[in-house]
């Protein structure tokens, strides 16, 4: 494995030492033990619910995977992965036994990769992570850390019930000096780009207050009836030989696998996605059409509500107007800014995250500091505009 020096070990008065150090494959039934004692039965991830996933990922140099372990047991467990090529890495799956927090074991963690791929090795630009919103504890942990605060994402996965997750991104010097200068962005965009503002020295952007005929909500948008193929390793093997075209090529979704493709019926249009039934998320990926960005987003949407998805989400980049007001047509809301995400070429790319969700919108449980509640208040204020202000106009 890449991580086989990764280790450290931890005096915790009262207790005595805990190891951190890689995970191994002996550590797979452990570590879903340490999962469910922490959340039941709801976690959703399939690299932690799914054994055979499991034990691949510890294997492999695409992933970064720690854990805690005291007396023999499991107590912490936190994954990297990997995009070499894309020069990008995402945090997730930070777990830590109930009677184990409050030792920093998951910011000690989280610090030694995170040093290993920024600075020691230099395998990426970029790293991301989202985080609940169910206590304040994981916004201060990568706050700590040097990540930016960029965003929410409202409904996005399904535990126990609909939870609001955040955004957060941590950016290196390199990326930063990667990155295509001067976003071109519709209106409705720029407040989300002032809140990254705060907190990083960025240029002005461009804005475009570009329009479509579907613009005006009385303009119904077309709906494509799309067929659906959920067999998992066909959806794997088209996509890897499908070339993706049209406003496909200006999307951006890292660190997903599609397993679902929606195909119109003259079959002039494929979408490819990933989607998870048990926390009812799903992203779209690529594909190729002819049809609109509007009506393919609009279609989408609708299919994906159909069979039962609660959540549907595209990252476009920051320097197509057009795309960003066909997203907002379709009522996708933008949520989050992120900054230099995409590696094109020798240049990074920002991108905008929009969602649409088909449940009810409950914040009444969610914590969060101040600037995610600014990105907070930007969508509710979008949201209100595409969904209950039009029927005023």
């Amino acid at each position: 494995m890449a991580i086989k020096y990764l280790t450290k070990t931890v005096m915790l008065e009262g207790k005595g030492n805990v190891l951190i150090r890689p995970a191994k494959l002996i550590d797979a039934r452990r570590i879903q033990v340490l999962y469910t004692e922490v959340y039941g039965s709801s976690y959703s991830i399939p690299i932690i619910t799914d054994s055979e996933k499991m034990k691949k990922a510890i294997t492999s140099d695409e992933y970064y995977w720690l854990v805690a372990e005291y007396n023999g047991k499991i107590v912490a467990s936190l994954v990297y992965s990997i995009d070499f090529k894309g020069r990008i890495s995402k945090a997730f799956g930070a777990v830590v036994s109930a009677e184990f927090r409050k030792h920093d074991i998951a910011y000690t963690m989280m610090k030694l990769i995170l040093d290993d791929i920024t600075q020691n090795q230099k395998l990426v630009d970029v790293i991301y992570a989202t985080t609940r919103t169910t206590s304040y504890g994981p916004q201060k942990l990568t706050e700590s850390l040097g990540f930016l605060k960029l965003g929410i994402f409202p409904n996005t996965h399904k535990v126990a019930e609909n939870e609001t997750h955040c955004f957060t991104e941590y950016i290196t010097e390199a990326g930063l000096k990667r990155r295509k200068k001067v976003p071109v962005i519709i209106p409705e965009i720029l407040p989300f780009y002032e809140i990254a503002l705060k907190q990083i020295n960025l240029e002005k952007p461009v804005t475009s207050d570009v329009k479509s005929i579907y613009s005006n909500h009385k303009q119904r948008i077309p709906v494509i009836d799309f067929e659906v193929i959920t067999a998992q390793n066909f959806v794997k093997r088209r996509y890897e030989t499908v070339k993706s075209n049209s406003f496909f090529n200006h999307a951006y979704m890292p660190f997903h696998e599609p397993n679902i493709i929606l195909v119109s019926k003259d079959g002039k249009t494929e979408v490819y996605m990933s989607y998870n039934p048990k926390d009812k998320y799903s992203v779209i990926m690529g594909g190729f059409t002819n049809a609109e960005p509007a009506v393919i987003l609009e279609s989408v949407a609708l299919k994906m509500q159909e069979i039962n998805m609660s959540y549907v989400e595209i990252l476009f980049d920051a320097y197509s107007p057009e795309l960003q007001r066909a997203a907002i047509d379709a009522r996708f809301i933008p949520s989050g800014y992120f900054i230099a995400a995409k590696l094109n070429g020798g240049e990074r790319r920002d991108c905008i995250v929009f969602s649409r969700t088909f449940d009810i919108l409950d914040f009444s449980n969610v914590k969060l500091s101040s600037l995610y509640r600014s990105f907070l208040r930007e969508y509710i204020k979008l949201w209100r505009e595409n969904y209950i202000e039009v029927v005023f106009e």
